[in-house]
């Protein structure tokens, strides 16, 4: 039984899963960019893992009581991630920004939307558009442009699906087109095919570890490839 001063929550076990397959697919794909480059295979795995992060961070914005701290937790884990990035990939330390920037901006955005507030989200869409390619931030306006494509798809799967075959197919018409094998997953949890709920209470153990694990695993398992690539190759 929960206590009375505990908040009952659901735990989606189908929305657990995406997040499972959405960081093992980051990895082999990191794994093959920093350990063993000429591993096509890895590259290919890879991405199917930001199709799934775009759609969690959709879920994430939905479900948040307090947006203003998701945005707070992104942007820290975005600048914490910083460090482990540039080393990991070799390059200077504000080079490129990590994909947790252009995240932060499209939950900044997704924000506005979800406020109805139309005369402030059109220009910082823009700006976080504009900004992502300024700043040379991974995955630049792609990132910014699939997180809509997924909150479209949420309320309208047709026309999400249409938005990213056009981001797939003739914005990015490379590699980056295999992305494009996450979606129907991400289907079957709009579907509520892979929606399994249970209840449990946001002072848990569970609760916590399911809600910052999942932001502390980048910069950790960046970390870790680090090491390893400076330790064995």
């Amino acid at each position: 039984m929960f206590s009375r001063a505990s908040i009952v929550r659901t735990f989606d076990f189908g929305r657990e899963l995406l997040k499972i397959v959405a960081l093992v697919t980051m990895t082999a794909d990191h794994i093959g960019m920093i350990l063993y480059p000429d591993l096509l295979f890895l590259h290919a795995v890879g991405r199917l893992a930001f199709p799934l992060f775009a759609y969690l961070i959709t879920l994430g914005v939905e479900s948040t009581k307090k947006p203003r701290t998701y945005l707070a937790t992104l942007l820290t884990f975005a600048v914490v991630s910083q460090v482990p990035y540039f080393l990991a990939f070799r390059i200077q330390p504000f080079e490129r920004l990590n994909i947790l920037f252009p995240l932060f901006l499209s939950v900044l955005s997704l924000y506005f939307f979800n406020r109805g507030n139309m005369q402030v989200f059109v220009p910082v869409l823009s700006l976080s558009v504009l900004s992502s390619i300024l700043f040379n931030m991974e995955g630049t306006f792609y990132v910014v442009l699939t997180v809509g494509a997924m909150k479209l798809l949420r309320s309208k799967p047709e026309l999400g699906v249409i938005a990213l075959l056009a981001l797939n197919l003739v914005l990015l018409p490379d590699i980056q087109v295999l992305a494009l094998l996450a979606v129907p997953l991400i289907l079957l949890h709009v579907k509520n095919v892979l929606k399994m709920e249970i209840a449990i209470s946001d002072d848990s153990r569970l609760y916590s570890l399911r809600k910052y694990s999942f932001y502390a695993y980048y910069p950790l398992h960046l970390a870790l490839l680090y090491w390893i690539s400076i330790t064995f190759f």
